[in-house]
């Protein structure tokens, strides 16, 4: 099995599928006005950015950045630090790098409104590992 799309409500759809274009990679398959952007990466996972208030119901998100968001996986401390500088110097509101759960990473808010977390692959400690029920 393999995930293949992530809908997330986004504010601003527009504003957001630049930002996936610009830092990420990502690729625009469908803009359907101010309402959704469909986005597709290198391995075929589907993004899609909505902005459909009729759904919404009196949701809202989380305040704490590290509830809901999602997570770019870099391949070095350096490749996370250069994502950093390229949103900061762009004028990008970023928490700087550091330290979280063995990997080097930082959030910041995306204009739709939810939360973008840039990392290393987090280790995962052999006392950690998943054994099955207990």
């Amino acid at each position: 099995m393999k995930l293949n799309h992530i809908n997330l409500y986004s504010h601003d759809t527009e504003a957001d599928r630049v930002m996936f274009e610009q830092y990420f990679g990502l690729r625009t398959l469908v803009v359907r006005g101010i309402k959704m952007a469909i986005m597709q990466d290198n391995d075929g996972l589907v993004l899609i950015v909505n902005h459909f208030d009729n759904k919404l119901e009196g949701f809202d998100y989380p305040r704490q950045f590290d509830i809901l968001h999602i997570g770019f996986i870099q391949k070095s401390r350096e490749d996370v630090d250069a994502l950093y500088e390229r949103l900061s110097s762009d004028g990008w509101e970023v928490q700087a790098p550091r330290n979280a759960h063995g990997a080097w990473s930082f959030y910041f808010k995306a204009k739709g409104g939810y939360f973008i977390e840039v990392t290393t692959l987090t280790p995962v400690r052999p006392e950690e590992a998943y054994r099955g029920a207990p």
